[in-house]
């Protein structure tokens, strides 16, 4: 509270701090080659800077993303290791804390930004969830993958962060153009423009895209329409101003639960009512009936606001300003033909913004890095619609409170300490403050939250790096693991609702996670020929917040312990050929978890582990490049089994069960040929072909995944 009502001192303290330095003259710009799986990359300088600061992140280039009927984040991080996708459906299905994980972390402790905008939004009832559906890839140069936490720019998050960085106009005008056709009626198309005119002190870039699928589980239809706009103006003082607006809608149906009995032991779990795979379905919450029946939908609407400047000081200084702002609102429409009665609500789920700032400079072997951000989170409310069975009572028709208010504020502070052109020492530090009211109206529940409706820290950071190639590195680092606990996980463990779980845990406080992550790793590239990376992690959680989106309860356990390593390797053979390979072992122990104590049957109390994480994953690759560049590659995946806690898609069950989710093993095969005109590579024809086998596996419990499936496209380029 005390740094709260002293913004204005802390913006000036910033500002103070963020005096020129030192001039220096810039470095010519040099690549040189790596080797990522399966696809030779020219890496430049900047970027080799980056990766030393960074050494925990992952640079996912679109060369090598997944071919697939889907488009969107969640395909494109599906063969890295340490991170777990387990989609409901592949197209569409995307869309709520568990669908990607990064070391067994969900999207609440995952950090999504768009060239360092943040995009995780506060939902309905609830939030900081990621939906993964509504981020295209039409206009993304890279994606940088971070894996767990070492250095405090970074915010309310111990998985990792996921930086798109969008493609950038050049003085040559860029157009591509891509269409694509993929089984359950996929159709994809997605064009990007850009260019700098003149002399390039103006540029900008549109980009916009189309998909849609029926899917393959039952109402799992699917439709996203997107357009990004970007202007930037180079002055002449070495400063930048610019702005982005993307829109967003996506219209999706509700799975629907059509299995012959909802019972797992029952020999009808596995029968289909229809001609669709046998499948759980969606649960919907927020006064929607729960459980969806065929024509339920959902429709979302994003405008999403970035606006910033950038202004180089004395060219070893480099300050950043950004502000953002998002609106957004949901149609959500339940048939429920089973109870004669319809569920249709108006959700104005997101009005947050944002804004932040940061100042770097070098002088000699330090590079500082300081900043500040600031976040509000909010919604609008809801209302009925008119064929909404309660719309006839006036006091539920009209438009509620907002659900979400919450206020994020950090302030960090790092130093790149360079030691004999080798070694790199990284102090850090970060204060976050938070102060939230969840519920109805933006109204805490009585009396037994308001004390902790406020949270605060100090997470202080240490890397080292040490540098013994100009591609090839190790480093180690040690973090505190604070995080504050978010408004919907106050929401759903303090609801004044008479569920089973709630009940339980309303009268107990909800506390937020300390502990510490420990991790490391080993980078080493040979000549654009050879790369091998080990990344070992152990992350101790005491108070871990467990969110549990099937149940719908939030509560702490008393610690979890998740550790694990990942081995990746990629090779240039004879003859066109290279293999990649990489595998992630990862294990997690709780312990003190109320809610396995008191809810799950007696016979399972003694699981004592986060539920749905493999302990083993395996990605292998092989690939032909001809003389041509026309390329084919198999993929290999395969996961072990898993456990869950189940609950038989059935709302407040409370006697659940821990059920085994089988192991997998799945084929792919895609390939790409470019076609010259005029000597140029303008053109170029690819196809995918995925789960060759048509294997019967799941990435969700409760849901199949996609059968055999096939597609292809083309893409041009000028």
């Amino acid at each position: 509270m005390f740094i709260r009502n002293r913004k204005d001192l802390v913006l000036l303290i910033f500002f103070l701090l963020a005096w020129p330095l030192q001039n220096c003259l810039a470095a010519e710009e040099k690549t040189v080659p790596q080797l990522f799986q399966l696809q030779e990359i020219e890496v430049t300088e900047k970027e080799l800077k980056t990766d030393a600061e960074t050494p925990n992140m992952t640079v996912i280039k679109p060369e090598i993303l997944l071919q697939g009927i889907g488009s969107t984040l969640d395909g494109a991080l599906k063969r890295q290791p340490g991170v777990d996708v387990q989609r409901l459906q592949e197209v569409g299905g995307a869309l709520d804390d568990d669908s990607i994980k990064i070391r067994g972390f969900g999207a609440r402790r995952i950090l999504v930004t768009i060239d360092g905008r943040p995009l995780n939004t506060p939902g309905t009832a609830g939030g900081y969830f990621v939906d993964w559906t509504t981020i295209p890839l039409n206009n993304i140069d890279r994606i940088e993958l971070i894996k767990g936490v070492s250095d405090p720019r970074y915010g309310n998050t111990l998985g990792g962060v996921i930086n798109l960085v969008t493609k950038k106009p050049t003085t040559t005008p860029q157009i591509e153009v891509q269409g694509g056709l993929a089984s359950f009626n996929t159709m994809t198309g997605n064009f990007f423009h850009g260019w700098k005119p003149g002399k390039g002190i103006f540029e900008y870039s549109i980009s916009g895209g189309y998909s849609s699928s029926s899917g393959y589980l039952e109402n799992g239809n699917f439709r996203i329409r997107n357009l990004n706009t970007y202007a930037g103006l180079n002055l002449p003082w070495q400063g930048k101003v610019f702005a982005n607006v993307q829109l967003l809608s996506v219209t999706k149906g509700f799975l629907v639960n059509n299995r012959v009995s909802k019972n797992f032991d029952s020999p009808w779990y596995n029968v289909s009512k229809n001609g669709y795979p046998a499948s759980d379905g969606d649960i919907m919450y927020g006064g929607m009936g729960a459980y969806p029946e065929q024509g339920s939908f959902w429709t979302k609407d994003r405008v999403i606001l970035d606006t910033g400047y950038e202004q180089q000081v004395m060219d070893q200084g480099l300050f950043k300003a950004r502000f953002w702002k998002n609106w957004g609102q949901r149609e959500a429409y339940n048939t429920r033909m089973s109870l004669n009665r319809v569920f249709h609500k108006k959700w104005c789920d997101d009005a947050s913004y944002g804004t932040n700032a940061s100042y770097r400079h070098t002088l000699k072997n330090h590079t500082v890095t300081m900043g500040l951000d600031y976040s509000r989170f909010t919604d609008r409310g809801d209302k009925l619609y008119a064929d909404d069975f309660r719309y006839k009572n006036a006091a539920i028709a009209k438009q509620n409170g907002n659900y979400v208010n919450s206020e994020l504020l950090g302030l960090y502070l790092m130093d790149d300490i360079k030691f004999w052109e080798k070694f790199v020492v990284t102090p850090g530090l970060r204060y976050s403050w938070m102060q939230a009211s969840p519920g109805p109206a933006g109204q805490a529940a009585p009396d037994l939250i308001t004390q902790d409706l406020n949270q605060s820290g100090v997470a202080p950071t240490l890397k080292f790096t040490y540098l013994f190639g100009p591609d090839s590195l190790a480093y180690l680092s040690v973090s505190r693991a604070l995080r504050l606990a978010t408004p919907p996980e106050y929401y759903w463990h303090y609801t004044q609702d008479n569920e089973p779980y709630s009940t339980f845990f309303r009268n107990t406080p909800l506390k937020k996670e300390d502990g510490v992550l420990l991790q490391g790793g080993v980078k080493y590239n040979w000549g654009g020929k050879t790369s091998v990376e080990v990344s070992p992690y152990c992350y101790i959680v005491n108070d871990f917040i467990h969110f549990d989106l099937i149940n719908f309860v939030a509560y702490n356990i008393d610690r979890a312990v998740i550790y694990g390593v990942e081995l990746g390797a990629s090779q240039k053979l004879p003859w066109g050929f290279t293999v990649f390979g990489n595998y992630t072992f990862q294990k997690s122990k709780t312990s003190g978890d109320p809610f396995v104590g008191q809810f799950v049957a007696p016979q399972d109390r003694g699981f004592n582990e986060i539920p749905g994480l493999p302990a083993h994953k395996v990605n292998l690759g092989i690939q032909y490049k001809g003389k041509y560049k026309e390329k084919i590659a198999l993929y290999m995946t395969c996961v072990s089994n898993q456990r869950v806690i189940y609950n038989n898609n059935t709302l407040y069950n409370t006697d659940l069960r821990v059920r085994g989710q089988a192991p997998y093993v799945t084929f792919d095969l895609e390939g790409s040929v470019p076609v010259p005109i005029k000597g140029r590579e303008h053109l170029e024809l690819y196809a995918f072909l995925h789960n060759l086998t048509d294997a019967n596996y799941q990435e969700r419990f409760g849901y199949p995944a996609a059968p055999f499936a096939a597609g292809g496209g083309i893409k041009v380029r000028y």
